[in-house]
């Protein structure tokens, strides 16, 4: 506490004021830090009691996606194996759950996870509870399959009378009966799992391709008192993810401090957003490009260090001799508010910040347009460092803009993408012995018509129909083909 009633020199109360919001700050990450572990704790201590007396049942908790609160990936250490809860909203989209399940695998080691809960008709919290429409429950128990699950589970069975959950959806409904539409998709969903589902447990998802899923810059970049609010962490990771999706490219999810043997396994390695590098993390980075990998960041990367604290010496810290640029300010822009960036095959706009770039070896990729001082600035670069490149994001893109960046990257790379009609997504699983599963999705209440070459000569394995071109999806339509 000061005595304001003594005479303390300017620049002694400056620092001082310095030094308690750098304890403030670091305070804030040690707090997340110990209320995820508290809570691991709990955990632990409950599954090391049952142990005791249970030496071989697998364990597990009910995790939930891109939950704030806890860093899943040390969860994901102490169970057995990964479940999680699946409660996507009215207006979340496709993309969004499939990067929600592949998180899930990815904090396993990319390993088949448990659906432990989803619903099979309406969720009671949120303010408006559509009834979901026929057909929809089926095609997100096989998105899941199509992501790595190797379980489908709902919650609940009966509906309750009375309490909270009162009008979360149920198997069996308040009727009692076994007559609703929802019992009847349910249990024509259940004999088709157990139909074809025993062979496809076990398969794998293969992906060149990694996503960093970072909780210390999430905890970072959501904790921040500015240059904005308008932040969504994981909205930037859905950001990047989204393109690839489209694109039907698989994506692996990692942890920041992945180490670099598993990175090297990655021909491209994005990390959105990654406010906090963690110790180690960059000279991983550095290494993993020089020996010849393609990373992509940008926009608020390598700011802060483990403690929450800026690191001195310029944007993006510990990141900046990697991306060959200085990034001096960042513009907060309004919401509602975007900037144009044009060059090469991107015209797009950026939303929620732009970053004024200087470049220290990087090659400009695009510039922003408009009227801002910084107009004609570098907003998208590309750094050759050793045999590989890294490129760099100066602002969030749109969609379109999204897209158009990661394409040439995407043809270069040489990755396996595959064009197909707009909500219509493809997964692929690889079991033993060579063959593959691949699951094409409807992911709206329209009519799909397509053709893919490369899933001709396959069964669909729900109908046993060889696959010869033409391929027709009825809404919220689901084909599971085996492929040799």
């Amino acid at each position: 506490m000061y005595d304001w009633g003594d005479v303390v020199p300017a620049r002694r109360l400056r620092r001082r004021h310095r030094d308690a919001k750098c304890v403030v700050s670091g305070l804030q990450m040690d707090y997340r830090r110990f209320q995820s572990q508290a809570q691991l704790a709990c955990y632990t201590n409950e599954r090391d009691a049952i142990r005791e007396y249970d030496a071989t049942t697998p364990i597990t908790t009910n995790l939930m996606g891109t939950f704030k609160d806890l860093d899943y990936f040390e969860w994901a250490k102490e169970m057995d194996v990964v479940s999680w809860d699946n409660y996507p909203g009215m207006d979340t989209p496709p993309s969004f759950t499939a990067m929600c399940h592949d998180l899930m695998r990815g904090i396993g080691g990319n390993k088949p996870f448990m659906l432990m809960e989803q619903t099979p008709n309406q969720q009671n919290w949120f303010p408006f509870c559509k009834v979901k429409q026929p057909g929809e429950v089926r095609k997100l128990s096989w998105q899941a399959v199509a992501h790595g699950a190797d379980t489908v589970r709902f919650f609940q069975m009966k509906q309750s009378l009375g309490g909270c959950e009162r009008f979360h959806g149920a198997v069996i409904a308040h009727d009692g009966t076994e007559e609703s539409r929802v019992f009847k998709e349910t249990a024509a969903l259940g004999e088709e799992l157990d139909r074809i589902g025993r062979r496809i447990m076990g398969s794998r998802i293969e992906s060149r391709v990694a996503i960093m899923f970072d909780w210390q810059s999430y905890w970072s970049l959501e904790g921040c008192v500015g240059p904005t609010t308008g932040f969504n962490y994981p909205n930037e990771v859905h950001r990047f993810y989204r393109a690839l999706w489209r694109r039907n490219v698989p994506v692996d999810m990692i942890a920041s401090t992945t180490p670099l043997a598993r990175l090297s396994q990655y021909d491209l390695a994005i990390a959105p957003a990654l406010i906090t590098v963690l110790p180690g993390v960059a000279e991983t980075l550095e290494a993993y490009v020089a020996d010849g990998g393609t990373f992509i960041t940008g926009y608020m990367a390598g700011i802060h260090d483990e403690h929450d604290l800026v690191v001195p010496g310029g944007y993006p810290g510990k990141l900046r001799r990697l991306m060959g640029v200085w990034v001096e300010e960042i513009d907060a822009l309004a919401p509602g508010e975007t900037i144009e960036v044009h060059g090469g095959t991107v015209d797009a706009k950026g939303e929620i910040v732009a970053s004024i770039i200087h470049r220290e070896g990087a090659e400009r990729l695009a510039t922003y347009g408009g009227d801002e001082f910084y107009a004609g600035h570098s907003a998208l670069t590309v750094n050759a460092y050793g045999k590989g490149k890294a490129y760099f994001v100066g602002t969030p893109l749109d969609e379109t803009g999204m897209s158009a960046f990661m394409a040439p990257i995407i043809k270069e790379l040489d990755l396996k993408s595959l064009d197909t009609p707009e909500d219509v997504s493809l997964s692929v699983r690889y079991g033993d012995g060579g063959t593959r599963y691949a699951f094409l999705i409807n992911n709206s209440a329209a009519d799909k018509r397509l053709c893919l070459s490369e899933l001709n000569g396959g069964t669909e394995l729900l109908t046993g129909t060889v696959i010869n071109d033409l391929i027709e999806l009825k809404p919220y339509g689901v084909d599971v083909i085996a492929l040799r």
